[in-house]
């Protein structure tokens, strides 16, 4: 009897030993407040020629392909479509407020013409976490830098009565702005005006490859160099140039879209991002909640067990009942909380399709054309750079593609 109270009393602590391990997991510390990053800002003036155009193309959204991965990795497509034209938007602004760089524009995908690209994948996206994988070019070919940037909410952003909200993932865009202007320095004043050329003469290949073909080389490696450069009073430049004023209106009209597009969607997507973060943690505090109740359920449950299969009282016998009785009912509150994690789960679902209503294409007139910024936006804007070059053609009277005969046809074998 003796050997059997003194196994019952080792059993004890070592249940409640058990039950700390376990619950040691669930155990959450309060966000501490995020410190804040700041872009560092111009405080001399950069000169002319060196200062550089950032062009940031629409972000991949990244979404699964199939529903099902979809919901389980909790992607709302319209939402991540939405994102991936305002997170671009709000770099865009970043880098302005800086006054770092020369014109700074969102593109689609397949934008050219600038000096500077800045591509970017969302890898996660929610109230909670940001992470980007982000890719930094320039128009020589060079890479500046591929980097993963991730982020945790800065709360204080959701906080009701800020009188200037600000997007609680702020630090994300000032660290890539402090990121790019740092490996900006350590280019040359000749590598930075190289840079510029090349983005021109590009430019210019592209509408008429057979004018300025042997401006520019492109080793193995696809990097580009300057082997000469056209004369500045060159008829041909001057046309050219004109053309690419018209490039730079379509592109600015569009830039005047997405930052509308972003202005109609901050408020509605900052919302959408604060309750979603609420949810999560509701989420969070329900599965923490459910597991406790369980894990301590079961606790009581064995200890009254065993309890009462060694005790020789009625009362202890009593005792043990209500343990076990008490044991169980904890373990089917645990159980019900888990039917509370999936009402948080499809309310997240609802606060998706919520969101993904308010963020419906746009239309936009350009020059009696009307393009639709959606995923046809990228054909569009493909379709003007096509009618770029005839533009090109009206201004010099000449074909911008050698392969194109006099009555306009295209030869045999040219797309």
């Amino acid at each position: 009897m003796t050997n059997e109270k003194t196994s019952i009393g080792l059993r004890g602590p070592a249940l409640l030993a058990l039950a700390a391990w376990l619950l040691a997991g669930c155990v959450v510390q309060d966000q501490r407040p995020v410190t804040r990053i700041v872009a560092e800002r111009a405080t001399t003036e950069v000169a002319q020629d060196e200062l550089l155009d950032v062009g940031i193309r629409l972000f991949d959204p990244n979404i699964p392909a199939s529903e099902e991965e979809q919901e389980k990795q909790r992607v709302f497509p319209e939402v991540r479509k939405a994102e991936s034209r305002y997170i671009p938007v709000l770099i865009r602004d970043t880098l302005e407020d800086s006054g770092q760089w020369g014109q700074v524009r969102v593109l689609p995908s397949d934008g050219t013409g600038m000096e500077i690209f800045v591509d970017g994948r969302i890898v996660e996206s929610d109230g909670q976490q940001l992470e980007l994988d982000v890719v930094v070019t320039d128009a020589t070919g060079r890479t500046w830098f591929r980097k993963t940037y991730e982020a945790e909410a800065d709360t204080r952003a959701y906080k009701d009565g800020i009188a200037k909200p600000r997007d609680p993932f702020e630090n994300l865009y000032n660290t890539l702005a402090n990121d790019l202007l740092a490996f900006r320095r350590t280019l040359t004043r000749e590598q930075r005006v190289q840079v510029r050329q090349v983005a021109d003469l590009r430019f210019a290949a592209e509408l008429a490859p057979y004018a300025f073909d042997g401006y520019l080389a492109q080793d193995k490696k696809g990097a580009y160099t300057v082997v000469r450069l056209p004369a500045g009073e060159d008829p041909l430049v001057q046309r050219l140039q004109r053309v690419r004023e018209r490039d730079y209106a379509l592109v600015d009209t569009l830039n005047e879209h997405y930052a509308s597009f972003g202005s109609s969607v901050a408020e509605p997507y900052t919302s959408w991002r604060k309750f979603t973060y609420e949810e999560l943690e509701a989420e969070a505090q329900a599965k923490r909640e459910a597991l406790t109740r369980q894990v301590l359920g079961a606790v009581a449950v064995v200890g009254g067990v065993l309890a009462g299969q060694n005790t020789g009282s009625s009362a202890g016998s009593a005792a043990a009942t209500a343990a076990v009785i008490g044991g169980i009912y904890a373990f089917k509150s645990g159980l019900d909380k888990r039917a509370e994690i999936k009402l948080h789960s499809e309310s997240l679902k609802q606060l998706g399709d919520s969101f993904q209503a308010e963020v419906q294409p746009m239309v936009v007139d350009v020059e009696g054309r009307t393009l639709q910024l959606t995923g046809s936006a990228e054909q569009q804007y493909t379709e003007w750079r096509q009618l770029l070059r005839q533009l090109y053609e009206n201004e010099t009277g000449l074909p911008a593609d050698p392969g194109v005969a006099a009555t306009g046809s295209p030869s045999p074998g040219t797309p």
